[in-house]
C-alpha cells in the first residue's frame, strides 16, 4: 500500500519539471538582485502549490548546497509579503533559534527576526551569484 502524499522526488524528475529551466530562472533572478514568487515558479513550471513546489525548490537547492553555492530559496516569496513563506523556516539547516514546528508552515506572518535573516540571506544570494560565475555553469540535477 503506497502511503505518500503527493509525489516523490522521483516523480518530480519523471513528470519533469524542468530542473535546470528551474535553476537558469532562480539564477537570472539571483544575479538581476530580484526575488521570484511562488506564483511565477508554479504558472511557468506547471507546478502545483504545496508539497510538489517545495520539492522542486528544495532539489534545486540541494544541487547548490553540494556545490557550495547558497541556493536561492530566500529569494523565492510571496507576492503579498514580498518574503518566504512559514516553511521556508522548517528547513532543518537553520539555526534552532530561527526554525519553526512543521504546524507553522503555512503561517505567512514572519517575526522581525525571521524578516532580518532573509534579508540577510537576500544579499548573501545576490551578491554570491552575481560576482561567483561558477555558479553560471549548467549543472544539471543528477
Amino acid at each position: 500500500m503506497d502511503l505518500r502524499v503527493g509525489p516523490s522526488l522521483d516523480d518530480v524528475h519523471k513528470a519533469g519539471p524542468p530542473l535546470e529551466a528551474i535553476r537558469r530562472m532562480l539564477l537570472r533572478a539571483a544575479r538581476a538582485r530580484t526575488t521570484v514568487t511562488y506564483g511565477q515558479l508554479m504558472k511557468s513550471f506547471r507546478l502545483s502549490r504545496g508539497r510538489q513546489l517545495s520539492q522542486v525548490i528544495g532539489e534545486v537547492d540541494r544541487v547548490e548546497y553540494d556545490k557550495g553555492s547558497p541556493g536561492f530559496a530566500a529569494i523565492i516569496v510571496r507576492k503579498d509579503t514580498g518574503f518566504p513563506g512559514g516553511g521556508y523556516f522548517c528547513d532543518d539547516r537553520l539555526h534552532f533559534e530561527l526554525m519553526r514546528s512543521k504546524d507553522r508552515s503555512t503561517d505567512p506572518s514572519l517575526s522581525a527576526r525571521e524578516k532580518k535573516h532573509v534579508l540577510k540571506q537576500q544579499r548573501r544570494i545576490w551578491k554570491y551569484y552575481s560576482q561567483n560565475h561558477r555558479a553560471l555553469e549548467s549543472n544539471p540535477p543528477a
